[in-house]
Formats: structure tokens, sequence, C-alpha cells
């Protein structure tokens, strides 16, 4: 029986790797049902943190009381990343043209039939749908206060908006609410939602609402020639984040880049994690890594010999091949090959996820296999989507376990 050793990435930490190996659980069972999953949690043992809390750090600055900060040039953007940065954009946007509709007055607007839809929804009708996705009820719940806040802030009740477009929007608010409420219980790369789970959420809701169907993200004709300023561009926003509660903020996205730091110096504890847990295994072992996992997978296997128990690497999102041509691999000097014990490796990745790359361009591709996934998730987004992308486990049950 092959068992996977399930190594995880850069910021992980022993709540959401819980979570992690739940999930990938979940989608593997019924495509592999004897396969076993090994845990190997680094994160918690040989991870990083603020040893002094934070004393390195300097004053906590005073707030700014002279100029304005300037405003950020406007930029198109569209679709879900749009949603993540204002979840009413397209409220907005259906108000402004409702102002160009002539005024005709109804017992029931849209606009109180759409409150009435949102406010009798039941999270627990979503209970299997969410479960499945490393989401909660709970989220629903809060998704569904959002939604109602937003029809009060952006449209007044009498506005002649169209019913349907009005139920997509609503519907696609809710749906990228609900994984904004789910990162809180994530780390900093956020909940492992890819774009098929966020068509699924829509399409629930739209269904209980008995409304039609509407496409993925801001793709109604309202949001065509959408427009948001950057106000939450990442310079200006990082900027604005980081201002005043530097301590907090730091605390938080420290495991994120200091898990990368530390590894560089005394990656030695992570690398021995991994062949610990490989060697508990009875049988044959496929690695499967993400993110910095997959860096210390490689680390591993380029300079132990493993190939009587590890039949497979799959490292998902992972630095490794830019590490290398960086000259930045522990294991490996730039232009030394991989050893001839390296085990079948499979490197995936997603080309929006701006942390994974290719490995046939520096290796060779007779020594690595990359392939591609598309999530339709943004950036960081992507980086995490894989876990939740069931083209990704039919794939590796396919390829991998079989």
């Amino acid at each position: 029986m092959v068992s996977i050793v399930l190594v995880h990435g850069t910021g992980v930490r022993e709540p959401s790797y819980n979570r992690l190996v739940a999930q990938v659980t979940a989608n593997l069972r019924e495509l592999v049902p004897q396969l076993r999953i090994l845990p190997c949690l680094w994160g918690d043992s040989h991870g990083a943190r603020l040893n002094a809390r934070g004393v390195s750090l300097p004053p906590e600055a005073l707030p700014e009381t002279s100029a304005a900060e300037p405003v950020p040039k406007s930029a198109e953007v569209s679709g879900w990343a749009a949603l993540e940065a204002d979840p009413y954009v397209e409220l907005r946007l259906l108000a402004k043209f409702a102002l160009s509709r002539p005024y005709s007055p109804a017992p029931q607007t849209a606009i109180v039939l759409a409150r009435a839809e949102v406010g009798a929804m039941d999270g627990t009708l979503f209970a299997e749908l969410l479960s499945e996705h490393g989401l909660e009820p709970a989220d629903m719940d809060r998704a569904k206060e959002i939604a109602l806040k937003g029809l009060v802030r952006c449209l007044p009740e009498e506005a002649p908006v169209d019913r349907d477009e009005l139920q997509r929007a609503l519907a696609r608010l809710i749906a990228v609410s609900i994984v904004g409420e789910a990162d809180a219980r994530w780390d900093v790369i956020g909940a492992a939602v890819d774009g098929a789970t966020l068509d699924a959420l829509v399409t629930d809701i739209l269904d209980l609402w008995g409304a039609p169907r509407g496409e993925l993200g801001v793709g109604t004709k309202v949001a065509k020639h959408l427009t948001l300023p950057l106000t939450r561009g990442f310079e200006y926003g990082a900027s604005q984040f980081l201002r005043g509660r530097r301590l907090q903020h730091t605390e938080h996205s420290a495991p994120m880049i200091g898990d990368i730091l530390r590894y560089q110096v005394r990656g030695e504890g992570v690398r021995e994690a991994v062949a610990e847990a490989v060697d508990s295994a009875d049988g044959p072992v496929v690695v499967l890594a993400h993110s910095l996992g997959g860096v210390a997978c490689v680390d591993l296997l380029a300079s132990r010999n493993l190939k009587d128990k590890v039949t497979a690497l799959v490292t998902v999102g992972s630095q490794a091949p830019f590490f290398y041509e960086l000259d930045a691999l522990w294991s490996l000097p730039y232009g030394k090959g991989l050893p001839q014990t390296f085990p079948t490796w499979w490197n995936v990745y997603d080309p929006r996820d701006p942390l994974a790359y290719v490995g046939k361009g520096v290796f060779g591709g007779d020594r690595v296999t990359d392939v591609e996934f598309d999530t339709r998730r943004p950036l960081l987004r992507a980086h995490s989507a894989y876990w939740d992308h069931k083209p990704f486990y039919s794939w590796l049950a396919e390829k991998v376990l079989r």
C-alpha cells in the first residue's frame, strides 16, 4: 500500500495543517480508498517566530497629520480579484446604472425582495458543500450580514435595479465573503478555495433563490467597463496596513517570510522531519510537498539516497527551481545535476501562482516533469487553491498513485 507523506509549505502551523490533511484526505478517499496519509508538520518545531516578541521593531509610528495620501492611479480590473478588494463593487455599479433608468414605483422592488431572500438563507443548507472545502456554515452567516449591509449602504430601496442582475451580484458577494471569513481560520495565505468552488457556491445560492445563473466573477453587463481605483493596490495598501500596528502585523506575517529565511540557515530540522515521516511508513512512499516544503524535499532527496523508500516526489507551487537558478538551493550548486538516486519528480504549478516555478528549463525534462493546472484564482489565492482543485486530485490518483 502506497503512503503519502504530506509536507506543508511556509507559514503553516498546526491548526491549518490539520485542516489541510483533512482536505487532502477527503479529496483522495474515493479515488484511492486504501491510501494512507502520513503527517509531516514541521512549522511548529522548525518554523520562524518572533522569539523576543518583536523587540527588534522600531517604536510604533505616530499618526500622520500632514499631507493626505495621494490617490493612486486607477486601473481596469475584473473578476474575483475586484470583489476581494471591494465586495460591494458590483452593488455600487448597479446603483450607478440604476440612476440612468426611469423611476417606476412598485410595491415590492428588487431591493426589498433581495433583502428577504438573503435574510432567509440558512448556512446549514449548504453545510455539505462548505465542509467539503474547509468552510463552515458560520462563514455564510457572516457573509449574509455583509450582503445585507451592502444592500443598505449601496442601493436605495426604490432603485430600479434589474432583479436577475442583483441576485447574481449578491450571490457572488456572498461567495467571496464566505471565503474571506474562512481566511481568519487559516494562515497568511488564506483558505484553499479554487474557482470551481466559487462557481459551486454561486450556483447553489442562485438555485436556492430560483434565479438565473450568472458568469464567474464580475461578469454582468453592468461591470464590463469596470474601473476600480487601486486604493488597495499593493504599495498603497501595504503602507496603510503596516502603519501604526506593526508588531501585530509582523507577528501575523513573520511565519510566511521568516520560514524561508530560517530554512536557508537552519533547514536541517525540516529535512530531518520529512526523513522521519518517510521512515515511519511501512511500504513505498510518495512525498507530496507544497511551497517551501517542496524545496526541503528536493534538498533532502538530492542529498540523501532514499530511492528504496520514496517512489515519487510531487512538489506543488514550489520554489525549488527558482532557488536552484539563483544558486541558492542548499543541496545543489547551480550547474550540478540531480543525482541518479533522485526519484521520479512531478512539479505542479499554476501560471497565476506567483510562488510557483517550473523545473524543466533548469533541471532538464528528463529529471522533472512540470504539470500545469488552472485553479482560476489570483495571486496568493492560487498558491493554496491546488488543495481544492478536483482535476489535481484526479491527476494525482491516475498518474502518481496508481
